[in-house]
């Protein structure tokens, strides 16, 4: 009887025990706020960098009283160095995802701080209302710039995120040998294995990117062709060096007047704010809206390294022969910057200071066009220089930047 008394009483607590327990449980598996949710937050940092960028060179194109060739296709030429940027930038706080919702808002606020630009030009409303042809093909174009904006800035963030990802740590080595008997109470350390980017790599790396924009180039003067086509426009000659030769902010110039009172010239206006270029060469030698791809690219590239360099010094890595941590060297991050800057230049400059030679074709007539020369031997070695230059200076100052945040921390 009294044995059963006492199975009684302690089996009453352990059932109202587990009923606390089951009430209580459903109650802590409901987080108010997740990391995963945070990280999945829009960047407002990179997209505000990005989009100032993009804000000041569309309003120094605009602020030149007669349009650049470079107005039109600087937003597509730039794309993959903004999609660039933004994953440069997230990189700072997290490595998750390359940020290509961000990426792709960048990229149409690319072309449409552009398309501001084109469309605030004295009379080109009253002209696009008035000419229905002229108006078809700006939109159609601009709609185009956009839509490849978007695409090759996406592009670039996952091209980004991709070469410039943390390496994954290697498996732990064992020692498979046997201890002798008077050893067989020592224990041998194993070097910890360890894993890193290699000047190579990153030279790879750096070449993708220093390419892309080349590689933009020509695939978007084929659509362009396309298009024109397609609605029934005179082609223009040389698609893809017309377009590559926005990349170069020195040229032979070229001046023309433009006078509201003349038709022609109006006309003129307009294909040159849509057409990608209609007629080679600048109005000023200098065309500062040419260094936009150059700022974007050499931006990212200069916080993907820094990244990477303090990936590396916070790991648990092995030392060097020093005892010092693994990290990217300053003259190998100067290099590197040079060599975007290089690879960014040297396509256009090459093929354009030759002349650009060639035929333009009329239904079944083909007319040879006279050699063009914007590039003389200066202004070649002009640009061979500013592009590296561009790309250098930008480095040296996020390196300096992150050297005195990491000294008052």
């Amino acid at each position: 009887m009294q044995g059963k008394d006492q199975t009684e009483i302690t089996t009453a607590p352990a059932e109202q025990s587990s009923d606390k327990l089951q009430t209580v449980q459903p109650t802590k598996s409901v987080p108010s706020r997740t990391p995963a949710a945070r990280i999945r937050e829009f960047d407002w940092l990179a997209i505000g960098v990005v989009l100032l960028i993009a804000a000041l060179f569309a309003l120094a194109a605009r602020l030149n009283p007669h349009p650049e060739t470079s107005l039109t296709p600087a937003a597509v030429l730039s794309a993959t160095g903004c999609g660039l940027l933004v994953t440069a930038l997230r990189k700072l706080h997290t490595s998750s995802r390359p940020g290509l919702f961000e990426a792709a808002v960048g990229g149409l606020f690319l072309a449409l701080f552009q398309f501001m630009a084109a469309i605030t030009y004295p009379n080109v409303v009253y002209a696009l209302s008035l000419a229905y042809d002229e108006r078809l093909g700006f939109l159609t174009t601009w709609a185009l710039i956009a839509a490849f904006s978007i695409i090759f800035s996406i592009l670039g963030a996952t091209l980004g995120h991709l070469a410039f990802a943390p390496l994954r740590p290697l498996p732990t080595r064992t020692n498979t040998l046997q201890p002798l008997p008077a050893d067989a109470g020592r224990e041998e350390p194993v070097p910890p294995a360890r894993s890193q980017h290699s000047l190579v790599s990153y030279l790879i790396s750096v070449l993708l990117l220093g390419l892309a924009p080349t590689l933009v180039a020509y695939v978007f003067s084929a659509a362009f062709d396309y298009m024109l086509r397609a609605n029934l426009f005179f082609p223009g000659p040389y698609p893809t060096l017309r377009l590559l030769s926005t990349m170069l902010p020195w040229q032979i110039p070229i001046p023309f007047n433009l006078s509201s009172s003349d038709p022609n010239s109006l006309i003129f206006l307009l294909w040159q704010l849509w057409r990608i270029p209609l007629f080679l060469g600048n109005p000023t030698m200098f065309d500062v809206q040419a260094l936009e791809p150059y700022v974007f690219n050499g931006a990212a590239l200069g916080f993907l390294l820094l990244t990477m360099r303090d990936q590396h010094t916070r790991s648990n890595q092995a030392p060097d022969a020093s005892g010092r941590p693994l990290s990217l060297s300053c003259p190998h991050y100067l290099l590197l910057e040079i060599v975007l800057g290089i690879l960014l230049v040297l396509p256009a400059d090459l093929w354009i200071v030759r002349g650009l030679q060639g035929l333009l074709q009329v239904q079944i007539f083909a007319i040879p066009i006279r050699t063009l020369h914007i590039l003389d031997q200066f202004t070649f070695i002009l640009n061979l220089v500013t592009g590296p230059l561009v790309c250098v200076g930008i480095g040296i100052f996020l390196r300096l930047l992150r050297s005195k945040q990491a000294s008052l921390h």
